[in-house]
């Protein structure tokens, strides 16, 4: 079996020298950090499609408003809505980081998105972004009248740190007996805090993820935290009776194997879940829209499966 190479357009961008003046992650303020996370992004993204309607909400919070945008795609089709849960490290990104993934995923499932502003560490570490995000899943699944959503199917989705949050959502709306989630969609997720794997130890360095250990103490500063299922879902005791799960994985990934592992282990409780793998990418590759077509390949396939397994079309 040949080994998977990297893409070469990834093998460019990281064989180029780093600026010397970058000042780390982990000695800048949280307000620098987001700053440059918002920068980066702006300038790797790409166009993304037009929509019938965008509009801005507010949603009430455990400890205060939610901002929150929603996502109306041309054709809508009347058939989903997503809860999107941004990535960031859990320290940041925000809805207009991800304005364009919430796009291509409304306009590839011809459905609507609901992108999430939750609290970030450190000033809110763990489990405010859980909480909020919780909440936020809960209070749109009970104002589904409000929005026209009445008969939608409600999937839970994000990316890295938040796709630990959608799947950390998904159990505790199973342990609550509400709301109804009838898929989850999980973007090379984030699942397990304190485990140690051979993808990370193979790509922890080198391929855009090298400060995981800084977000999960910025997120999680005590340790005996890191294996509570709201943080590690890997660790919940029963991973029965979820919702139907589409999981992305990049082969050069640090999380890799620990989305794997976790798609092992709903499948063998009898979940349903459809494995989207990219070898030869990266974490995060799904947010490089203007220098890879794969990430808009990408995403459009997680909204299409995500959209089957909730209407009970997709695969095992």
């Amino acid at each position: 079996m040949t080994k998977p190479e990297l893409h070469p357009t990834l093998v460019e961008i990281l064989s180029l020298p780093g600026n010397p003046d970058a000042v780390p992650v982990e000695k800048q303020t949280p307000q620098m950090a987001r700053a440059e996370f918002d920068s980066d992004i702006a300038a790797v993204d790409g166009p993304a499609p037009d929509m019938a309607d965008i509009k801005d909400i507010i949603i009430p919070g455990p400890a205060s408003e939610l901002p929150a945008r929603i996502y109306t795609a041309n054709g809508d089709a009347g058939t989903a809505v997503f809860v999107y849960l941004h990535g960031g490290g859990n320290i940041r990104g925000n809805i207009g980081t991800h304005d364009s993934t919430c796009r291509v995923l409304a306009d590839a499932g011809k459905c609507a998105v609901v992108s999430i502003d939750y609290r970030l560490a450190p000033e809110h570490p763990f489990p405010a972004a859980f909480d909020d995000a919780v909440a936020a899943t809960r209070w749109l699944a009970e104002n589904t009248h409000n929005f026209g959503w009445n008969g939608r199917r409600f999937i839970v989705a994000g990316d890295s740190a938040g796709g630990n949050l959608a799947a950390a959502v998904a159990h505790q709306a199973r342990d609550d007996g509400a709301p109804k989630i009838d898929a989850q969609l999980l973007i090379y997720p984030v699942i397990d805090h304190v485990g140690e794997t051979e993808s990370k130890r193979l790509f922890s360095k080198g391929f855009m993820l090298d400060s995981m250990p800084f977000y999960t103490a910025s997120y999680i500063p005590d340790e005996a935290d890191r294996r509570d299922p709201r943080a590690s879902p890997i660790y919940a005791e029963d991973h029965g009776r979820l919702p139907p799960a589409v999981i992305l994985t990049a082969g050069f990934d640090p999380l890799r194997d620990e989305a794997n592992a976790y798609a092992d282990a709903l499948a063998n409780a009898g979940v349903k879940v459809e494995r989207i793998v990219y070898p030869d990418m990266i974490h995060g590759f799904t947010l490089l829209r203007g220098l890879l077509p794969e990430a808009d390949q990408a995403l459009s396939r997680c909204a299409r499966a995500a959209i089957d397994l909730a209407t009970g079309a997709g695969r095992v």
